[in-house]
């Protein structure tokens, strides 16, 4: 199963194996060494949804 990160500083997925760390996955843009999860596309399709029907909603009641 392959994790989706990305680095928490400038937001690269391009990652690299640094040896003088013992192997430690660091960004290959800037060094980093913090990630965070990439957001699943799914999800914030499914948020965007959401929020157009609720904006509908509001104008056909307030409009």
């Amino acid at each position: 199963m392959i994790v989706n990160r990305v680095c928490f500083k400038c937001g690269s997925s391009l990652f690299v194996s640094d040896r003088s760390l013992g192997g430690k996955m660091v960004c290959s843009r800037c060094g980093s060494s913090l990630f965070k999860n990439k957001p699943s596309s799914f999800l914030t399709r499914k948020k965007l949804i959401f929020l157009a029907i609720g904006i509908a909603i509001f104008i056909i009641i307030f409009g």
